[in-house]
């Protein structure tokens, strides 16, 4: 029975949580992109950011059992988002004849009559994939379970479990939050040089919900996770680059598993990282937030074509909770995101000739400016 809540918990805190929030929030998404897939990022995105603030929040100003105000304040937040979400999702079932495509509208495919309608933009719809395509789908999804069991099966411990997985443990059972050096066990001030990337303490908060020891939370259970979200991420990638060639979708995402399975050709490439050290948070950078923010500008080049339909500020939105996601990672995620996000406002400035896309690209780094103000503060 034990097992059975902590596999409830983890759903819960995994899945249901950020998919609820990302459906109260899915309609700053232009409804070609309000999928079920891209819902669910951006309640994992706005999920993170929240708890980024409850984290900061609790470790500068709590001196004593500062993980318990974390946690609490974070499952106060967030749960109201949920039940938010939930709530809107009954309101618009309701008013729609409880017809699923009213709120995902992106999951649409093309009947008959559109396709018969001159007017009609076959690019915005879903396409039916031939027996062909399921096929190569089917392959995909058998590498991704092979990297996901391997994952647990064969987990790689390094010199880095020391410290970020103890920062884990030692939030989830004695209360603190980057308080102790986890090398000696003796008592330090709080340690900014790790402190303000709260990946170790989100980690810490899914082992303490779970009831899951901190390790085998993060070598085991955060792999699971991971993994299939930064495929996600791929295929809506492969939506955009192969927008009107749709079949071809799963044969871009065999080859990109193939590229991570087998791009361990030293210890220090992504593909590496993604395997064998999932639950750090450089992995998640280099794997997940730095696909993303490619992501988000091939959503914006795409936008430009039909400005009629779409708009680039949902883009913005987007890439702001993405830079707050690089600094729950890792404070160097927060210097390059940035330095990523500067060069492809460059290129896109000169694409679209718009001078607005470099208030759009400030405003989505005002929380890196936020952050390195918190950092020189406290460092100073």
């Amino acid at each position: 029975m034990t097992i059975v809540l902590s596999i409830l918990q983890l759903i819960l805190w995994l899945l249901v949580v950020p998919f609820m929030v990302g459906v109260l929030f899915n309609f700053i998404l232009p409804e070609m992109r309000r999928t079920v897939g891209i819902t669910f990022i951006l309640g994992y995105l706005i999920y993170m950011a929240v708890f980024e603030i409850a984290a900061i929040g609790a470790m500068t100003h709590a001196v004593y059992s500062a993980f318990t105000y974390c946690r609490r304040s974070f499952i106060a937040a967030i749960a109201v988002l949920a039940v938010l979400g939930v709530v809107r999702a009954i309101k618009v079932l309701r008013a729609n004849r409880w017809e699923l495509l009213s709120l995902f509208p992106g999951e649409a495919h093309a009947d008959v009559y559109t396709l018969m309608n001159p007017r009609s933009d076959l690019e915005s719809y879903k396409a039916h994939y031939s027996p062909e395509s399921r096929i190569y789908w089917g392959i995909f999804i058998a590498i991704m379970v092979f990297q996901m069991v391997m994952s647990v099966v064969m987990a790689s411990f390094d010199g880095d479990d020391s410290y970020f997985v103890v920062e884990s443990l030692l939030a989830q059972e004695v209360d603190v939050m980057n308080t102790i050096l986890p090398y000696t066990g003796t008592s330090t001030s709080l340690d900014i040089r790790h402190a303000l990337a709260v990946i170790t303490m989100w980690d810490a908060f899914i082992a303490k919900m779970s009831g899951i020891h901190a390790t085998i939370v993060a070598h085991s259970v955060i792999p699971l996770f991971v993994i299939p979200l930064v495929y996600l991420v791929y295929v809506e990638i492969g939506r955009i680059l192969f927008r009107s060639r749709q079949q071809v979708i799963p044969v871009f995402m065999i080859i990109v598993s193939f590229l991570l399975m087998f791009g361990n050709v030293s210890i220090y490439t992504p593909a590496t990282f993604f395997l064998m050290r999932t639950w750090q948070g450089k992995a998640l950078v280099a794997n997940l937030v730095f696909p993303m923010i490619i992501w988000m500008f091939l959503w914006m080049f795409e936008d430009l074509k039909s400005p009629e339909r779409v708009s680039l500020r949902s883009g913005w939105i987007m890439l702001g909770l993405i830079n707050m996601l690089s600094g729950v990672c890792t404070s160097l995620g927060v210097i390059f995101g940035s330095a990523l996000i500067g060069l492809l406002t460059l290129v896109l400035l000169i694409f679209s000739k718009r001078w607005t896309v470099l208030v759009g690209a400030f405003l989505c780094i005002i929380p890196n400016l936020i952050y390195l103000g918190i950092y020189f503060s406290l460092f100073g």
